[in-house]
């Protein structure tokens, strides 16, 4: 029961900062190797309602190097925009860069389905094809 109340509280502090302007939300799901195709690297696939009209980049998704999420390798994630071509908004090694570019060719409509909000991120999920 104590973390139920935990849990409601940590929730009901979130949600106060997110109205008061202070916490910038953007929902992102995980794509492992077994997932994309794509060795050596996790894809983040973004729901870009959450970052609103005016995110940075626009429609995108995240590319880091290894095969577990760590503070180090979330810091030095690497932004790659849907757009044809796909346009890799720093360094990738050459391989991952083609694959990743391959993945995105061969997933776009799904992946800029889920940043619009027309599907969630298990209806994406169950669409995303590996390459």
């Amino acid at each position: 029961m104590a973390a139920k109340k935990t849990s409601r509280r940590v929730a009901e502090r979130f949600a106060g900062l997110h109205r008061e302007g202070t916490v910038r939300l953007e929902a992102m799901s995980n794509l492992r190797p077994q997932t994309t195709g794509i060795e050596g690297i996790v894809i983040w696939m973004s729901a870009g309602e959450f970052s609103g009209a005016d995110a940075q980049h626009g429609p995108r998704i995240k590319a880091m190097i290894g095969e577990k999420l760590t503070s180090d390798e979330l810091k030095d994630a690497v932004s790659v925009r849907l757009t044809e071509p796909p346009e890799v908004l720093g360094t990738l090694p050459g391989k991952i860069k083609r694959e990743v570019i391959r993945f995105i060719r061969a997933n776009r409509d799904v992946l800029l389905q889920h940043w619009n909000g027309e599907l969630d991120a298990k209806e994406a999920l169950e669409l995303i094809r590996k390459v």
